[in-house]
């Protein structure tokens, strides 16, 4: 975890010096050098303290318990004195919705602190970091109701625990963050989003008008840099025109589109999206990381999120190859789900499913003969015996009638390409190759039947094989020359997760990308927030 949080130090120092201009987000540099602010001479905080609040009954009794275990001895603040800068930045942080990644107003003790004093400001913060350590091991969004569970916390021993296990080396705010945090990646991802929105802050909604005319060079212009403007990502509405390019291609970018600079309806509905309804989507996203454990991060394993359409496939924490890849249809959509990697196929068969032949290959056999040799598939029977497709009258049948099974040789005009990865499960999905290359420029990507077409097979089989040393490591090209259907059964098997984020971390910058809720899945939790 420490190497993961290292990679975040250099733009997360960046974060901190633009926020300490805003005294609602005020953290700086001094704070990831601070030692403990422990001191040695503390005043206590007892019950009088508590109750000057006004808090909740369970929570002022939460923080007579916590301190009961400390002797009433407060845990930062000096006696006879101001709060200093280090700790002044810890509580703005800890007291900063949007830097904690959390709903606006969702812990219990979410007070104005603006004149209290600095034993309310300690109080309040011991119970926001009790509320934030709990969101660690526990769920923020009930996936399955599409609704908060309501804000808990930990107990006062956990954190006590917490603050007793402070180190000097290291600054409170990454202690807190990486205390009992469950995988390397929510880490990751948490300074990300603390990084992103000190740049561009979370603005109130504005209603966007697009351009009536978008073949108006001059009102498009004006359009984007109005929004690129309310969006928090340039300070001036005076661009020419070439610096508007640049700075949409910037956005086009941080939103997982292809840079092109360009007014296209994926560009037109970011340009138009808040970045409180991308806040949202760092949420949701780091939630489900969350469920995630560190055992199953660090092993090997294939990653597909279904909203980048990208497939990642990981070792021991390292990134071995990223791909694009082509998914489900609205309404043939890829089904989120886990299951085992078991072989590789080299110049598949493809055994068409029933439904895509009744429904689809049928009328075309009625409307023309050579169809089925054309694109070299082989009728059937139910006893998988080949029937000549001339013996076969295909206007006497119907999609519920429909007795045959159609199979595709393998060769290039296989739907299949030539490999296939497969992780057998309940749904027959799997990731397989595709003649229809011209397809992965696209920005979305929903063109198959629910299997997974990715744009370098053999380059991810060739790692994949290449992991476990596998006798046939080297063999792939001369495999593929010889159209003959080849099975490579993998000793190794690992997991393969097909999840739905719609936020994650670019590969190559290292910073926040947002991404179309494509199968529209976390609408429902969107509007929890409007």
């Amino acid at each position: 975890m420490r190497r993961i949080f290292s990679l975040f130090l250099i733009p997360f120092l960046v974060v901190l010096l633009l926020i300490s201009c805003n005294a609602a987000n005020e953290y700086n540099e001094n704070e990831l050098n601070s030692g403990k602010n422990i001191d040695e001479e503390p005043i206590f905080i007892d019950e009088k303290n508590i109750h000057a609040l006004n808090l909740e009954k369970k929570l002022s009794n939460w923080c007579v318990a916590f301190y009961k275990l400390r002797n009433n001895q407060a845990v930062w603040i000096k006696k006879s004195k101001p709060l200093t800068d280090n700790t002044k930045h810890f509580f703005n942080y800890v007291n900063n919705d949007t830097l904690l990644n959390i709903p606006f107003h969702y812990f219990e003790s979410n007070l104005d602190l603006t004149n209290s004093t600095k034993e309310e400001k300690e109080i309040v913060t011991l119970l926001r970091i009790a509320s934030f350590l709990h969101l660690q091991h526990n769920p923020l969004f009930d996936l399955k109701k599409m609704n908060l569970h309501p804000s808990e916390r930990v107990s006062p021993h956990v954190v006590l625990e917490f603050i007793n296990s402070f180190a000097a080396d290291r600054s409170w705010i990454e202690h807190l963050i990486t205390y009992m945090a469950p995988n390397a990646n929510v880490i990751r991802f948490h300074f990300a989003l603390n990084h992103f929105f000190a740049k561009h802050p979370v603005e109130q909604n504005v209603n966007a008008v697009k351009p009536e005319d978008l073949k108006d060079s001059i009102a498009v212009h004006k359009f984007i840099v109005q929004q690129l403007y309310h969006r928090n990502f340039i300070s001036d509405t005076l661009l020419k025109h070439k610096e508007t390019i640049e700075k949409l291609k910037e956005f086009q970018s941080y939103n997982g589109l292809n840079e092109d600079g360009k007014l296209g309806k994926n560009t037109l509905s970011v340009l138009m999206s808040s970045n409180h309804a991308r806040y949202i989507k760092g949420m949701i996203t780091l939630d489900k990381l969350r469920r995630l454990p560190d055992s199953l991060i660090q092993s090997k394993f294939i990653a597909i999120n279904i909203p980048s359409f990208l497939l990642r496939f990981y070792n021991k924490g390292e990134r071995i190859s990223t791909n694009r890849v082509i998914l489900g249809t609205q309404s043939n959509q890829t089904p989120i789900f886990s299951a085992t990697m078991k072989y590789i196929v080299v110049n598949p068969y493809w055994n068409v499913p029933y439904s895509i032949a009744s429904q689809e290959i049928l009328p075309h056999l009625k409307k023309d003969s050579t169809y089925l040799m054309r694109n070299h598939y082989t009728v059937l029977n139910r006893d998988k015996e080949t029937v000549n497709p001339d013996s076969i009258d295909w206007n006497k049948y119907s999609v519920s009638t429909f007795p045959f099974f159609i199979r595709q040789e393998p060769g290039r005009l296989n739907s299949l390409g030539h490999v296939k990865i497969m992780f057998p499960n309940q749904h027959s999905i799997y990731i397989h190759d595709t003649p229809s290359r011209y397809l992965f420029n696209r920005d979305a990507r929903t063109f198959s039947h629910g299997c997974i077409r990715t744009q370098d097979p053999f380059d991810l089989s060739k790692h994949i094989l290449a992991l476990e040393e596998h006798a046939y490591k080297d063999s792939l090209p001369a495999l593929r020359k010889r159209d003959k259907e080849t099975y490579l059964i993998l000793k190794d098997t690992f997991p393969v997760h097909v999840v739905y984020h719609t936020a994650g971390i670019s590969d190559s910058t290292h910073q926040i990308r947002f991404y179309k809720d494509v199968y529209n899945l976390e609408a429902p939790l969107y509007s929890l927030f409007k």
